[in-house]
């Protein structure tokens, strides 16, 4: 057999990196950064735990590149997303219902968003690390999508920024609401048909509450 190539060697390691930051997320998401271990997460990656110390050095340094990646990926979306044609609010529309699907669809992904802002102290100093910085960069393209809407009349007259804010902040509110209100469900047994009925009614609630901000009168 062949030796690999260093392109093969290349690939092999972004695959598992990507393994190892994928069984981190559902780790993470039930138990916290603190309690989180090494030793789960390369189970949960189907990996020697010694493995996951030839990608990472510690714990704090995958979570701290766990916390880039889903950054990075989140910042490139709403730019992908916001840079579409078409009318601003229905790209609004569109975003809001997506990322609060993922609520329902992806609840580990989701709970690592509303989670990791209370563990960002424990993962970078905090002379090194803005997270205002992050915030400011990933508003922008709401607040460009915004300013067009205002031009072409589909969003209401305002400040760009504060009404990027605000509906960023409906979301992410009604996020959590969805998140704990689906946990209460299952707690009480509910039927999966109710369950289903009843979230999909709150996410409608949801995402009109978001659009309220930027809504034209």
């Amino acid at each position: 057999m062949s030796p690999r190539t260093k392109e093969q060697n290349e690939e092999i390691r972004k695959q598992r990196s990507q393994e190892i930051l994928q069984a981190a997320i559902v780790v993470y998401a039930e138990k916290g950064y603190a309690a989180s271990e090494i030793g789960e997460i390369a189970e949960r990656a189907g990996l020697a735990r010694g493995l996951v110390y030839h990608y990472f050095k510690n714990k704090q340094a995958l979570f701290q590149q766990l916390y880039t990646y889903m950054m990075d990926r989140t910042e490139q979306f709403a730019k992908s997303h916001f840079g579409q044609a078409g009318s601003a609010f229905d790209l609004f529309n569109g975003y809001a219902r997506m990322v609060c699907k993922q609520v329902l669809e992806e609840p580990a992904v989701s709970h690592f968003y509303m989670r990791i802002s209370m563990d960002v102290p424990y993962l970078f100093p905090a002379e090194s690390f803005s997270p205002f910085e992050w915030v400011k960069s990933f508003m922008q393209p709401m607040e460009l999508a915004i300013v067009r809407g205002i031009s072409e009349q589909t969003i209401r007259p305002g400040n760009a920024s504060l009404m990027a804010m605000q509906f960023w902040g409906a979301v992410s509110q009604g996020m959590n609401y969805l998140e704990k209100r689906q946990q209460e469900l299952v707690a009480q047994e509910a039927l999966e048909s109710e369950v289903l009925e009843q979230l999909e009614m709150i996410l409608e609630q949801v995402i009109e509450s978001a659009l309220a901000v930027i809504k034209p009168s």
